[in-house]
């Protein structure tokens, strides 16, 4: 079956027939197909693969949500050259009708992939009789968990700074597969469902997901059967844990969020360790330092990272590489890189290259989704989508305490904290730093409700000066058209 039926299940019928003869043909033969094929176990697991192949689409986490237009937002790089032209250029200056357009897709592609996860859950309940007990458990644990995921999103983009406005209507929840507009609820309602989702998923997962004691299982099977293994390439107990607490930080909940973070570093921490010096370099694979064979996603670490298996070519190639035009390239000044680690030492000064570009001049690149030589290394193929270095950021915040931040700091290679004096620019600082190419800083400013944005790009330039309402994006145009 064709990966992205299911996505187009619910409208395809509604944009192509012309008669209701038609519709209801359609209609039929698509719930026929539907049934056929979670009429078994494979089935579903078929399914829940390609939702997790849709999440790698260009308008979700493919690249909006990651790598480009909110980290360009987050001014990380410079678009002021060529002058004018650069594709990105309205984008980072906060144009608005740049911004709407940016995540219009998003929207769509977002609730068409909810939707397909809420056609997964329905039938997890109607054809339970033909998933084992491991099964039902798993798969309907990891899709509420999506679910929760992708509205957790979508509410970031299109609700307000929820510590000022809580109650503002913002985005709808949906959790069955009703053809119909439902309401905007608000901001605190859809974290209450959000939270909701993730608690149900840990239960499922809890007594089932062999994350808890084998880890990430990060190797193929005897047998062929890998669905249970690669962990860390699904949302596992351990992601789904990770995700609550970056929601209740989101919602101010500091209680709950440090709770899970603890959780998360307590029991995960030796299945999830911080990357060596030695992975980071290229040696721990090659046997000696090596560019080619660098881990410079520092992949050990990586929570729940989804496997794309052409991350270089669709990212790389088309973002951030260096045979690219200057006016397609994201790329920082070689000033503002030497501005943002604040020790020469630090291990992520790898995921920058100094490379020559197409009109000759040379400078730095970002390299970090660049090409590994061998392409069976996992990390190769994996984009990271929730890392263990958030949950000491979370802890840090949480509790005000440096010494929560200090093990990030000893794994990059960076002094020690030894006091609280400044704790809260050291933890912008690491959310500066840890998620370039993960779309994470710009939703630490808007949950701050941070208005003066450093121009990380070339810190010698003023702050970027936006408003509260800025943060807030506008519903696509067809959105708003079916609710008047």
């Amino acid at each position: 079956m064709n990966k992205y039926k299911l996505a187009l299940l619910l409208i395809i019928p509604l944009l192509c027939c012309t008669s209701c003869e038609e519709w209801l043909k359609v209609d039929s033969e698509d719930r026929i197909m539907e049934d056929a094929l979670y009429s078994n176990e494979n089935g579903f697991r078929t399914a829940l693969n390609g939702i997790y192949i849709d999440l790698l689409n260009s308008s979700l986490y493919g690249q909006t949500l990651t790598t480009t237009t909110f980290d360009v937002l987050a001014q990380y790089y410079d678009t002021s050259k060529p002058l004018n032209t650069h594709a990105y250029v309205l984008l980072a200056n906060y144009d608005h009708q740049k911004m709407k357009d940016a995540v219009s897709d998003t929207w769509a592609k977002g609730y068409a992939l909810i939707g397909n996860i809420n056609t997964l859950l329905e039938h997890c309940e109607k054809n339970r009789n033909v998933l084992s007990d491991k099964g039902y458990h798993i798969i309907k644990g990891e899709a509420l968990a999506l679910r929760a995921m992708l509205h957790f999103d979508l509410l970031r983009i299109f609700g307000p700074i929820y510590k000022y406005e809580p109650g503002k209507e913002c985005i709808p929840y949906v959790n069955d597969t009703e053809r119909k507009v439902k309401p905007l609820l608000p901001a605190s309602d859809v974290i209450f469902n959000i939270t909701t989702d993730l608690k149900a998923a840990e239960e499922l997962l809890a007594d089932y997901d062999p994350v808890i004691t084998e880890g990430k299982l990060a190797t193929e099977d005897a047998s062929g059967n890998n669905f249970y293994r690669f962990r860390n390439e699904r949302m596992n107990y351990f992601a789904v844990l990770a995700l609550t607490a970056r929601v209740y930080l989101y919602a101010g909940d500091t209680g709950n969020a440090v709770k899970y973070a603890n959780d998360v570093i307590d029991r995960a921490s030796r299945f999830f360790p911080f990357a060596t010096r030695e992975q980071v370099n290229g040696q721990a694979t090659s046997g000696s330092a090596n560019t080619s064979a660098e881990d410079r996603i520092f992949s050990s670490e990586i929570l729940f990272g989804n496997y794309h298996s052409k991350r270089t070519t669709d990212i790389f190639d088309k973002i951030f590489s260096y045979k690219l035009e200057a006016k397609n390239v994201l790329k920082m000044s070689d000033y503002g890189i030497s501005q943002l680690y604040e020790d020469d030492g630090d291990l992520r000064k790898c995921q920058w290259q100094t490379q020559r570009d197409t009109e000759g001049n040379v400078g730095q690149f970002f390299v970090k989704y660049g090409d590994v030589t061998d392409n069976g290394f996992e990390f190769a193929r994996l984009l990271p989508m929730i890392r263990m270095s958030e949950m000491y950021l979370i802890k840090a915040e949480c509790t005000k305490d440096y010494k929560a931040l200090n093990p990030i700091r000893k794994a990059r290679n960076i002094p020690q904290l030894k006091s609280n004096i400044g704790l809260n620019g050291y933890i912008e600082d690491e959310y500066v730093r840890e998620f370039i190419g993960e779309g994470q800083l710009f939703w630490y400013y808007k949950r701050k409700g941070i208005t003066s944005i450093p121009r990380l790009y070339n810190p010698n330039l003023q702050d970027m000066q936006i408003t509260n309402s800025t943060y807030v994006f506008d519903l696509p145009d067809s959105e708003q058209q079916l609710r008047k």
